[in-house]
């Protein structure tokens, strides 16, 4: 009897909680209640006396002038805590809350790309085919993500996806610092991620006007990063104004940092345009057939899966530009730049993720190496070994090149039709690329 007796009253105190919690309006701040009580003055509803409030909660057009008056009469501070009263009393069930899908996204995509970034090492070293200038600018690549990681993984837990009234001031304050700094890593980050691609076509492409026109760009884009670099770090004066400045309780100034990510944005997109239009030249010369030209053009434009990310979150920059819910809309556009990250750094690896697989398993990859083996040897047909050059030098590289031509049908392969199985396999060898190229240029001088 007693325990019938403890449960009843159990219930009871938890509803009555749950009543107060959720239909008190005698919490709101004096600003607050002066508004409602100006608003609902012509109406029949009165929160504050009437025995159900839901008649207030349902005049919507009454409640949104309170909410106007919220942001006129109340510091932010106290807006935010009337907010939080009034949608708590007027909404059924839990608030809002994207952050632990912002998580699961975020930490899954950086597992990938940092799998991918340690395969392309694998496979660089198994091949021999490490390139210092470039294998370190992967590694910034993977030090700046690992930081972008680190800050937007832990915004999650201080506020961000969840409503600005319903997070506590100290972790407003916490998540728009961590937003801060993971704008900075952003910028860094996709940055030495676009010096990636350029980079691997020095590797590739031996003609030297080209390459000029390739570290032509890498020092724009250099520049850029500072630039950019420099402006998002001192957006705000003092600088500790870029993430307290919310509350209205400090003084300072800041440059309109929605221009900044609205024109990063734009440069991102030319530089990627740019980027994949380079290679184009120098494929569109090698005498191929029309789909081996397209399938090579293929490879090297996995870069535009970047390019349609970047346009995406041009979309997320809108909601970003407007909001006052900062800690619920800048969740979108976080999550469309860890999203460019982490795809640019693994469509950057992917070259040599696939020289790897055609290693492991030729038959599958259809490894090029392996199917020009297998048409130019072992056929019946004359034969004659030519002479062996030796101590040629272009460009510091010295070629040892024998060659045999067999009088078979099968084994009339253009020289364009080698440097196309170098552009598929050799994925970042310039030794090879470039001995191509003196290797024809034995054939042209004999």
């Amino acid at each position: 009897m007693r325990f019938c007796i403890s449960v009843a009253l159990a219930l009871c105190s938890v509803l009555a909680l749950g009543s107060a919690q959720t239909h008190d309006f005698t919490s709101l701040p004096g600003c607050a209640q002066e508004c409602l009580n100006g608003t609902f003055a012509a109406t029949t509803c009165d929160p504050f006396t009437h025995s159900d409030s839901s008649c207030a909660c349902q005049d919507t057009v009454a409640l949104e002038k309170a909410e106007g008056c919220f942001v006129t009469s109340c510091t932010r501070k106290e807006e935010l805590r009337a907010l939080n009263v009034t949608r708590k009393a007027c909404t059924d069930g839990p608030a809002r809350d994207k952050s632990k899908s912002y998580r699961e996204v975020n930490l899954s995509l950086y597992i990938i790309s940092v799998i991918a970034v340690f395969a392309q090492y694998t496979v660089r070293y198994a091949v021999g085919r490490l390139h210092w200038l470039d294998d370190g600018n992967m590694a910034m690549v993977l030090a700046m993500n690992t930081l972008l990681f680190g800050v937007c993984y832990k915004m999650s837990w201080t506020g961000l996806g969840l409503d600005m009234w319903n997070v506590a001031p100290t972790d407003i304050t916490t998540t728009l610092l961590y937003f801060w700094i993971s704008e900075i890593a952003y910028f860094n980050t996709l940055g030495f991620i676009k010096l990636s691609f350029l980079l691997f076509f020095l590797q590739i492409f031996p003609e030297k006007r080209f390459r000029q026109t390739v570290w032509t760009i890498i020092y724009i884009q250099i520049a850029s990063m500072i630039a950019f670099g420099f402006a998002a770090t001192f957006v705000c004066t003092p600088v500790s104004f870029a993430w307290k400045q919310w509350d209205g309780e400090h003084k300072g100034m800041c440059i309109n940092n929605n221009a900044l990510a609205f024109t990063h944005a734009a440069h991102s997109i030319l530089i990627d345009f740019v980027t994949l239009s380079l290679p184009i030249t120098q494929i569109w010369k090698l005498h191929l057939g029309l789909k081996k030209k397209i399938g090579v053009m293929l490879m090297f434009g996995v870069g535009a899966f970047v390019t349609v990310v970047s346009m995406l979150r041009l979309r997320s920059l809108v909601h970003f530009a407007n909001t006052t819910d900062m800690t619920w809309d800048y969740l979108e556009a976080s999550l469309w730049s860890v999203m460019e990250c982490d795809v640019g750094i693994i469509c950057s690896c992917m070259p040599s993720i696939r020289l790897g697989l055609s290693r492991l398993f030729p038959r599958i990859m259809g490894s090029t190496n392996q199917s020009t083996a297998k048409e130019t040897g072992g056929q019946t047909g004359r034969s004659t070994k030519l002479t062996t050059f030796t101590g040629l030098t272009t460009n510091e590289i010295n070629v040892h090149t024998t060659f045999k031509v067999s009088h078979s049908k099968k084994q009339q392969r253009s020289e364009d039709e080698r440097s196309f199985v170098q552009l598929v396999e050799i994925d970042g060898d310039a030794k090879s690329a470039k001995s191509s190229v003196n290797y024809g240029n034995e054939r042209k001088s004999n």
